[in-house]
């Protein structure tokens, strides 16, 4: 029996414990800011249960909801950690949402607290008057107008935690509508953990570059695969490519996501006299950059997986590895301890070969959208999670990822796949980045558009682009329209996705139409 498979029935709350026991005196957590100190997993271990206590003496009791406000460093490690020692579940708020948009989750989650830090405590600030439900008001720092986190050097409580108990919460990205808190048990984050630990083959020699946001996914499982092994996780308050590759130097550091916008940023960083031995793989989305892939794999030296996965699911349901300096591998293979099929509308499975809905199941999967049972009952329909991706088994057994059900263009009666035209364009040297998504058309209902991000030094015109679409799909499949922009000028949501709806948004003009 391997590890994941004993992992079912257990809790994250476990785990972690077992880790401060077996990793004592092992470097635990270290932060990208000058003066803060490592911890060591005793320390870790040590300050957890002070606050855990300090937690439980403020009145908060297993089931009930504490939020977060904060960029990703050590205090919020810590406070993941001790709320699952309570059973205390997390409700993890997005960084970059406008403080009315938080007053809309804080109100629904009702959480009994808030815990803020400084860079976002105006945000915070400016809900108290929308949160009727928060009675405590914490900053993980010295904020003005917060209390301090409580903590007490008496006993921590005794762990009262069960594995279908909360643990955390997280929004969906929103790249196909509003956010949605998608709920992760005690036992669905264990199995997380460990399974990222075991397909990644991590060991206390790796560590993670935690630039990735906490109330995101690859954030959050990041934390558990890394601690549960006895690694090393990195707080980086934001995405700065030289203080990444400096960390991965001075930490030795081994594995972290590199997805759009962070991947160009990493690649044009000098490496200078830096020691990036340690530095092994990168994780992320090849299908949308290829070439941007396999020019970082080259540079680095590293190998690359493709991920498929989304919040509900887990960010590597299935995955391809591209060794240094090859071609992005796209074939996926399912991890384990989840069953995929791939089925048409009416949920019957479709041949090899043929496009159809990837649904899962497994108990890693989340729990359900907190407080929406009618987002949950249209999520599980027919007992398996629908993930609203399109893929395709091949015949070797391997998944290939095909696009979202939602992104799907209807030109004429005809379906077009963005990730098609996409894929297309994208092997071509002179293209950095490319988007496909429908737009209006009076003949045909809706037609092909691309934003295309030229490569550095590249002048590739939107006839060669539209030649080569031509050269490889069908007619109907080429764009009618093509646009250039910058790479700032793609839409994302906090974690490089692209966002289609954003793009789809902004229409079509004749000077962008193919002559």
């Amino acid at each position: 029996m391997t590890a994941v498979e004993q992992a079912t029935g257990t809790t994250v709350d476990a785990l972690f414990r077992r880790a401060f026991r077996v990793f004592a005196d092992r470097v635990a957590v270290t932060s990208d800011q000058p003066g803060e100190e490592p911890w060591t997993y005793r320390e870790l271990g040590e300050r957890t249960d002070r606050l855990a206590a300090g937690l439980h003496a403020s009145g908060l009791r297993r089931g009930d909801r504490l939020a977060v406000l904060s960029e990703t460093r050590p205090e919020y490690v810590e406070l993941y950690i001790a709320a699952a020692r309570l059973g205390v579940a997390l409700i993890t708020l997005n960084v970059r949402l406008h403080p009315d948009e938080l007053a809309v989750i804080v109100t629904s989650a009702a959480p009994a607290a808030l815990v803020t830090s400084g860079g976002l405590a105006p945000n915070a600030e400016a809900i108290r008057d929308r949160a009727p439900s928060v009675t405590a008001w914490y900053s993980l720092d010295a904020t003005p107008g917060f209390d301090p986190l409580p903590r007490s050097e008496g006993p921590a409580p005794e762990p009262a935690t069960q594995p279908d108990d909360l643990h955390v919460v997280l929004y969906t990205s929103g790249t196909t509508g509003p956010p949605k808190g998608a709920m992760i048990t005690q036992q669905a984050a264990a199995i997380r953990g460990l399974r990222l630990a075991q397909w990644f083959g991590l060991t206390p020699d790796d560590g993670f570059i935690g630039w990735t946001p906490m109330f995101h996914c690859a954030g959050d499982e990041s934390l558990y695969g890394t601690l549960l092994t006895g690694g090393r996780f990195a707080c980086l308050r934001r995405a700065d490519p030289t203080t990444i590759l400096d960390l991965i130097e001075r930490d030795r550091l081994s594995w972290t996501l590199l997805l759009p916008g962070v991947i160009t940023d990493v690649l044009a960083e000098p490496v200078g006299t830096r020691n990036l031995e340690s530095f092994r793989f990168a994780i992320g989305y090849a299908n949308m950059m290829p070439t941007v892939v396999e020019q970082l794999t080259t540079k680095y030296g590293i190998a690359f997986c493709d991920a498929f996965g989304q919040t509900e699911t887990s960010y590597v349901l299935a995955h391809g590895f591209s060794g240094p300096g090859t071609t992005p591998h796209l074939r996926k293979t399912q991890t384990p301890l989840v069953d995929v099929r791939i089925v048409d509308p009416d949920m019957t499975e479709v041949p090899d070969g043929t496009p159809g809905e990837c649904v899962v199941r497994g108990p890693g999967l989340m729990a359900g959208y907190l407080d929406d049972p009618k987002a949950t009952d249209e999520a599980f329909h027919g007992g398996w999670l629908h993930t609203g991706d399109v893929l395709r088994r091949n015949e070797d057994g391997t998944l290939s990822f095909v696009d979202r059900v939602k992104y799907l263009i209807k030109t004429g009666g005809e379906n077009v796949y963005p990730a098609e035209v996409e894929g297309a364009i994208s092997g071509h040297p002179g293209v950095q980045e490319v988007a496909a998504y429908g737009v209006p058309d009076e003949r045909w209902g809706e037609t092909v558009k691309v934003a295309v991000v030229r490569a550095p030094g590249s002048d590739i015109s939107a006839d060669e682009i539209v030649e080569r679409c031509r050269e490889r799909l069908a007619g109907f499949k080429c764009p009618r329209y093509v646009a250039f922009l910058d790479a700032a000028d793609i839409p994302r949501s906090t974690t490089g996705k692209l966002q289609r709806h954003v793009l789809a948004a902004r229409g079509a003009d004749d000077s962008e139409r193919v002559r």
